[in-house]
């Protein structure tokens, strides 16, 4: 083992054992390669250094240096074991075991991030600047900056020693690869900084809370620190993959940069290099995790769901293959994914609700309705908001829970309710309370004052239709008075007509499909029978209705 050095130095609070071992031999009058060779020795390796060396060489730097072992600890990266990093599986006598580590992403690589700020104050490397979640001097509230401007490669990138050939003066000092005396001579301290904005500095101090290991509140839950850390840096995943969809940029400024400068690469693995854009991206996490409740963090990130690409795994078999679905991830994945359930539960927790009769509502809101009242409400068609608008109203029964419920209490599939709900909730372009007034004034419009009760029976209409499914005579009279020429294969698509504009039924219910779904060409030979009826047959349709079968 070597002597003790004649000048005893402490590593400064946060400090990195690379800055710490500079300033060492400078103090004590030796280059940086005279002083590794002290630090080896027989069983003492350097391997992991900076991340993770072996206790012995702990133990043998703090007695070189005359210093607590705990302080030199400090200095390296496995500080930050249970909270930034996950270094199980890491062995110093592994040249290979790191891969272990990096394969969970978000690793430190060869290079550091500098603050120059920092450097030009006191001097002092700091280790968390190799954390690739760290990226703001929160001191002088500025962006970190990862690549040296002169020779344009990352800072410390220095593949075969530790220690900079130049020592602890603040210049680069990469080694500029024409032989073992040419270093990188840019002075460090003279290196412009961008300012970061609010919203990045109070991401980089909730980070930083957690790296002191105190709890975070995610979503309005105190959270260890491990688990926030986590959930943010996967959350960050997910959104710089969604931020190389189309439509990406109108969310975030920082998505325009992605597609340009990073290809294809997985951001699970390396995230961006530039500190800036992984310091947006990792505020705009942060925004959707420092929300004070569960519904107010997807309100949020809704808008980042919705550019999800339709594949042929769905939309959460995209989204779960590019992160690490976390329990929290998890709830706001599925919660944003279904928007229809928190639109049930406003429907089902008024303050005021309707008393609805579900008799009185047609499967499909009449069109005068939907003109008066709902257009523009959804980025749905015309038909599905209408249909969407009949579920509302259905699901404001007290006995109707479910949109499945809801569509079989208006005659149709239930599979054919969520998948409405799930379409059309999606695309309201108005608050939920807004879309709930518009429902008021669609239930007062469907009132008819020649009923007894105020309400039309739609079911009862609906019935009517069905059973002249099997009756010829109605549509051979209707024929011959208004329609001459009418082949008796159309008499189903003037029943769907009945269904459709009369009893305001929808399409692939009407029982001329003999209870099941019409497919696209059933449907286009009615669209053709429909469209060319005139004004006169549509009246003869209508009156026909009351004959006799």
């Amino acid at each position: 083992m070597s002597a003790p050095l004649p000048v005893s130095l402490a590593p400064r609070p946060g400090e990195s054992i690379e800055s710490w071992l500079e300033h060492l031999a400078d103090a004590n009058g030796l280059t940086t390669a005279q002083l590794l060779t002290l630090a080896r020795g027989p069983g003492v390796s350097t391997r992991y250094l900076t991340l993770a060396p072996a206790p012995v060489t702990i133990t043998h730097l703090a007695s070189l240096a005359r210093v607590d072992p705990d302080a030199v600890a400090a200095t390296t990266l496995s500080a930050y074991e249970g909270t930034a990093l996950d270094l199980t599986g890491l062995d110093v006598h592994d040249r290979h075991s790191y891969r272990q580590v990096a394969a969970r992403g978000w690793a430190p690589a060869h290079g550091t991030q500098i603050c120059p700020a920092c450097l030009a104050d006191t001097n002092t490397w700091h280790s968390a600047w190799r954390l690739l979640i760290v990226t703001t001097c929160t001191h002088h509230q500025t962006f970190l900056v990862a690549e040296c401007p002169s020779c344009q490669r990352p800072f410390r990138d220095q593949r075969h020693s530790h220690l900079r050939r130049v020592g602890a003066v603040p210049v680069c000092g990469n080694p500029l690869g024409a032989g073992p005396t040419r270093q990188c001579q840019r002075d460090l301290t003279t290196i412009t900084q961008d300012p970061a904005a609010p919203a990045v500095l109070a991401m980089q101090a909730r980070v930083h809370t957690a790296l002191d290991r105190a709890t975070v509140p995610v979503m309005g839950e105190l959270t260890d620190a491990a688990t926030y850390l986590s959930d943010l840096r996967h959350l960050s995943t997910l959104l710089l993959h969604l931020g190389r969809q189309p439509g990406a940029d109108k969310l975030a400024d920082w998505a325009a940069t992605l597609p340009v400068t990073t290809g294809t690469r997985r951001w699970g693995i390396r995230p961006p290099d530039d500190p800036g854009i992984r310091a947006r991206a990792l505020a705009a996490a942060d925004a959707i995790l420092a929300a004070p409740d569960l519904g107010t963090a997807v309100t949020v990130f809704i808008p980042w769901v919705a550019l999800t690409p339709t594949t042929a795994d769905g939309p959460l078999g995209w989204l779960a293959d590019r992160t690490v679905v976390t329990p929290n991830l998890t709830r706001l994945v599925i919660a944003a994914r279904a928007p229809h359930r928190r639109l049930s539960h406003h429907l089902d927790t008024q303050d005021h609700p309707m008393l609805v009769d579900t008799r009185g509502i047609p499967q499909v809101i009449h069109a005068d309705l939907y003109t008066a009242h709902l257009a523009g409400a959804s980025s749905s068609s015309a038909a599905t908001a209408r249909l969407f608008a009949s579920l509302c109203l259905a699901r404001m029964h007290p006995d109707v829970t479910s949109w499945a419920k809801a569509a079989e209490i208006l005659g149709m599939p239930a599979a054919m309710g969520v998948t409405c709900a799930r379409t059309c909730s999606a695309t309201l372009l108005v608050d939920h309370t807004d879309w709930a007034r518009r429902l008021d004034a669609v239930w007062d419009g469907l009132r008819d004052e020649r009923s007894p009760t105020g309400r039309w029976n739609y079911r009862n209409h609906e019935a009517k239709i069905a059973h002249r499914r099997l009756r010829y005579r109605w549509f051979a009279e209707w024929a011959k008075d208004c329609r001459p020429g009418t082949r008796p294969e159309s008499r189903g698509h003037a029943l769907t007509w009945q269904w459709v504009h009369l009893a305001h039924g929808h399409l692939h219910t009407s029982p001329s499909w003999g209870g099941r779904r019409p497919n696209a060409v059933e449907r286009a030979h009615y669209r053709k029978f429909e469209t060319s009826l005139d004004e006169q047959q549509q009246v003869g349709l209508a009156s026909a209705l009351n004959r006799r079968a």
